[in-house]
């Protein structure tokens, strides 16, 4: 059962304090006065918290809240008359949640405590909707179907985004090297698990809820069972309290990392909280002098300040105890003050005070002023030595202790508003946000920084629990050759969260990836052509390329040709008249052995040079007159966008002998009654016509953009296996290829010929299904048939 915030009223009328908070309390005459005493506690402390009670909680019901109540502070709160989505929402989930099957769900009053929570947060309704409807939606109370219906979509997309951090933060808990990432301080891997928790979002404001839930279902932990206690403490630990502390929200971090401490080593946090408590009254004390001390001097000298003292956290003085290998009693920073400023001048100014008042340790101070933390955080740090004893003091502004303890969207968002620019400040945001979970890339502070509306990353998990950051559209061998070259030149398959894919297949996000290797393996030059999709990175066609340059000279010349006369060959274009050193020459080659391996190399694609060739082709005659023929009015447009040289206004058809495609050469011979009839340049009935009737030759050239899709025969040679026709039908359909009828005829050893009539969009296109087709294991060769 989760706990209400203080600020929640109860219709019982009790009111609880925090008595350890020690915080100093921000007095801007700006704040709103729930954000004033906020800031007096260090965690965001409830009414009925149970979260460090000694004796057996009881739970709290949702008759015990005072809604209407709750609903006129939060918009006051956020600078709003009042709610009525929020409003709307409430009454909606109280409806669902009182139904006899939900009525333990627990929904309602979550949902309650984690928009109050929100609040503090950022100042946006559409998100309190969103945490008040998120428990529901999670526990199937309420469909996402009903959501998109009844609330903005903007709302129910928040929603989705929340539940997918959930799913990908399950699946980073239980990786297995989570533990070391953490105990090694693995700073690479530990950036690359924020970023990927943050990749299934474009909107800051699903963080920030996905933070609330967490805090609310550690609190309701004492619940639980102890099996569910260690295992959502070790989430929050690993995953949350380190992300609440990149975004530098202080009071969520500490409570979040206290509250798993309890429950991950029960004895130890009950040993420091023991120490704390023994010497409480003795420390407050001298706290309450030193602080006196400090205001008098800073009031002399004209410094408007907030002074107080400051408590340590549990966790972190058991962390700091392990580190440096202290007992209690030799940390210095158990006494605190903390001092609050208007300017960065008079924090400085603040620090000469400091300083001239105690002795201070010169190894022991920081200026995180000038040089800010990673997350954001300022403020200046010394220790001197006060009444014999080390005395830490951090010196900050307002704003600072404001980011700081709520955060930088908070702070920002409070001060700034979102009147008339949701959209773009939402997404200023998760740029910002990208930013700080990405690592130590950027010396600046600032939250409004470039639009990174558009995810270019993915991350995906090996084998071993490591996780690798790939380009968006990266496949099983981009990641093959990203986690080594080997592993890469040897992959033969792949297994994506156990099930076999082909190493073309695009992992997304969250995915478990493992490459199947053999020592015989090499890599395949088709890997190479990128129309096929095997690779996607540069990196990957690096490592490729330096693989196939070590390879020999001479065999990879003959590769090469043996590429360029194949694809020639599979698209039934002669190659008697092609000129290879005038090729050579335009492509900027020394010689036709250069051309051949920058085939092998993949520095040119064979249906590049294939197509340089058709166009270069002319095997056209002269023109004849336009008038040996008689033109007919046209009576629909040029449907294979086509232009005939001299002519205009004619009918224009496909020779059935050839089947011209789009964008190699063709030549028209004028018929007696059908108009203009467009062959292949190379076409051998068209020899024979211009042999007897050369006068009738036109030149015909394909407009630059095509027509309608053109009818191509494809003549497949394969093994007869099982499924060999569906897996062909699958593969031309794929590419978007119509099929008009097809023909098998199998031989007596059980070999197979196909023959697919199929329409194209140009000879590229064409190129591309022929060498899908010949992917297929049982295909022999694929080609062409002009016949």
């Amino acid at each position: 059962m989760v706990q209400i915030r203080d600020s929640l009223p109860l219709l019982t009328g009790k009111d609880s304090g925090d008595s350890a908070s020690l915080a100093a309390s921000l007095v801007a005459d700006q704040l709103h006065p729930d954000f004033q005493a906020q800031l007096h506690s260090q965690k965001l402390t409830t009414t009925h918290d149970h979260s460090h009670a000694t004796d057996t909680p009881a739970k709290i019901s949702e008759t015990d809240i005072d809604v209407a109540q709750w609903l006129s502070n939060v918009a006051q709160r956020i600078g709003k008359d009042e709610l009525p989505l929020l409003k709307k929402a409430c009454q909606f989930v109280q409806v669902q949640s009182s139904k006899p099957h939900n009525s333990r769900s627990g929904a309602y009053v979550t949902g309650i405590g984690m928009a109050d929570i929100l609040a503090y947060l950022f100042q946006d309704e559409n998100a309190l909707v969103a945490a008040m409807l998120y428990r529901s939606v999670r526990r199937e109370l309420i469909g996402m179907d009903t959501i998109a219906h009844e609330f903005e979509a903007d709302i129910a997309h928040l929603i989705e985004d929340t539940l997918a951090m959930g799913r990908l933060s399950e699946a980073i808990e239980g990786n297995k090297r989570l533990e070391d990432y953490f105990e090694n301080n693995n700073r690479e891997q530990l950036s690359t698990i924020y970023s990927m928790l943050i990749s299934t979002t474009n909107d800051v404001r699903a963080v920030l809820i996905k933070l609330a839930e967490r805090t609310f279902a550690m609190r309701e932990l004492s619940f639980a069972t102890p099996d569910r206690q260690k295992r959502v403490a070790r989430e929050v630990m690993t995953i949350y309290a380190p992300l609440a502390h990149r975004l530098s929200i202080a009071q969520l971090k500490w409570e979040l990392e206290d509250l798993a401490f309890r429950y991950l080593a029960p004895d130890e946090y009950k040993r420091i909280a023991s120490l704390l408590a023994q010497k409480r009254s003795e420390r407050e004390c001298y706290i309450e002098e030193v602080k006196q001390t400090l205001t008098d001097e800073l009031n002399r000298v004209g410094i408007k300040c907030e002074v107080s003292g400051r408590v340590k956290h549990i966790y972190s003085i058991y962390r700091k105890m392990i580190k440096k290998n202290l007992s209690f009693d030799q940390l210095y920073d158990i006494r605190a003050l903390r001092v609050l400023v208007n300017t960065n001048a008079e924090c400085y100014h603040t620090l000469g005070v400091v300083h001239g008042l105690w002795r201070h340790v010169p190894e022991q101070f920081d200026d995180y002023i000038t040089n800010p933390k990673p997350n954001g955080y300022k403020s200046l740090h010394t220790v001197v030595i006060a009444q014999n004893r080390t005395l830490e003091v951090q010196i900050r502004t307002f704003d600072m202790h404001f980011e700081a303890e709520l955060g930088k969207a908070s702070h920002v968002n409070y001060k700034e508003g979102l009147k008339g620019k949701t959209d773009d400040y939402l997404t200023a945001k998760i740029s910002s946000l990208r930013q700080l979970l990405g690592g130590d890339k950027s010396e600046s502070d600032e939250i409004e920084l470039d639009n990174l509306d558009n995810v270019q990353q993915i991350y995906v998990f090996s084998r071993d629990g490591d996780i690798t950051e790939l380009p968006k559209g990266a496949t099983v061998l981009d990641f093959a050759y990203y986690v080594h070259t080997e592993v890469g030149n040897r992959a033969q398959g792949a297994r994506v969260n156990g099930r076999y894919v082909p190493l073309t297949h695009q992992p997304k996000t969250g995915d478990q990836v493992e490459i199947i290797t053999k020592s015989s393996r090499e890599p395949n030059r088709d890997w190479l052509v990128s129309s096929l999709g095997y690779i996607h990175t540069n990196r990957a066609k690096s490592k490729l390329r330096q693989w196939f340059n070590k390879q020999d000279r001479d065999k990879n010349i003959e590769t090469g040709k043996a590429l360029l006369l194949r694809e020639l060959e599979r698209l039934s274009v002669a190659v008697s008249g092609v000129d290879l050193g005038v090729l050579c020459r335009e492509l900027d080659y020394k010689g036709e052995d250069e051309l051949y391996l920058a085939i092998t190399m993949g520095e040119i694609g064979v249906s590049q040079i294939s197509g340089k060739i058709i166009k270069d082709l002319n095997l056209s005659t002269p023109n004849v007159s336009e008038t040996h023929i008689e033109s007919k009015p046209q009576t629909r447009p040029n449907k294979y966008k086509i232009d005939v040289h001299g002519l205009d206004n004619v009918e224009i058809h496909l020779a059935k002998c050839c089947n011209p495609v789009h964008g190699e050469p063709i030549t028209g011979f004028i018929t007696l009654m059908n108009g203009i009839s467009i062959h292949s340049s190379d076409c051998v009935e068209l020899s024979r016509l211009a042999q007897k009737e050369p006068e009738r030759v036109v030149c015909a050239d394909w407009q630059a953009e095509f027509g309608r899709y053109q009818p191509v025969c494809v003549v497949v040679d394969a093994h007869a296996t099982d499924g060999l026709l569906r897996d062909l039908f699958n593969v031309i359909d794929r590419e978007k290829v119509n099929i008009q009828r097809a023909e098998t005829v199998f031989d007596d050893g059980m070999d197979a010929q196909m023959k697919f009539f199929v329409e194209v969009a140009g000879i590229e296109h064409l190129s591309r299904l022929l060498a899908k087709i010949e992917q297929q294991p049982s295909v022999v060769k694929a080609r062409r048939s002009v016949g």
